[in-house]
């Protein structure tokens, strides 16, 4: 019986090291990776010229930078992996007053190899429109709308969608 035991124990000591999930995320992520598709709520939809030609710089030392030819702005903030899942990219948010500050958004890392990024966020519209996630979104115009738009567009806003955003790696 000691014997049966003693077998077992040996077994699962042996099992348990490759039950960890290494990841070499952190060392995956740093190139240059160019927006391929985004799916909202699993449907996908058609990109515009911006999305297509939206570009990520992901740098070794935390730091990354944005393109698309429709912002002449390049955004750039910095990135981090969490807890080996999550993708923690400071963006741009639009804070209200004509300008944009920097803004923590975590995404849920999907697939991250050699040559595809495939990262999800789930978020609500209001907060989309907010922040700049690999492109601009127009911001509301309330000036003349009435009270039944604007209650209209709070429900909007309040509605909660997952944006998936797949990138592959340029060399």
């Amino acid at each position: 019986m000691n014997k049966l035991i003693f077998r077992f124990l040996i077994l699962v000591l042996a099992l348990l090291p490759s039950c960890k999930k290494d990841s070499n995320y952190p060392e995956l992520i740093p190139g240059f990776w160019a927006q391929e598709s985004i799916t909202v709520d699993g449907t996908p939809v058609e990109m515009t010229a911006c999305e297509q030609s939206t570009r990520l710089l992901i740098e070794q030392n935390g730091v990354y930078r944005l393109y698309s030819s429709c912002d002449i702005l390049q955004r750039s903030g910095t990135w981090i992996i969490t807890n080996e899942t999550m993708l923690d990219l400071s963006m741009d948010r639009w804070n209200g007053s004509n300008k944009y500050e920097p803004y923590p958004v975590r995404f849920t890392i999907l697939v991250l190899s050699d040559t595809e990024l495939e990262i999800r966020i789930k978020t609500f519209i209001g907060d989309r429109k907010k922040m700049v996630m690999f492109t601009p979104v127009t911001q509301d115009n309330l000036t003349g709308l009435t009270a039944q738009e604007l209650l209209d567009l709070d429900r909007t806003n309040k509605t909660l969608r997952t944006y998936i955003y797949r990138f592959i790696k340029h060399e």
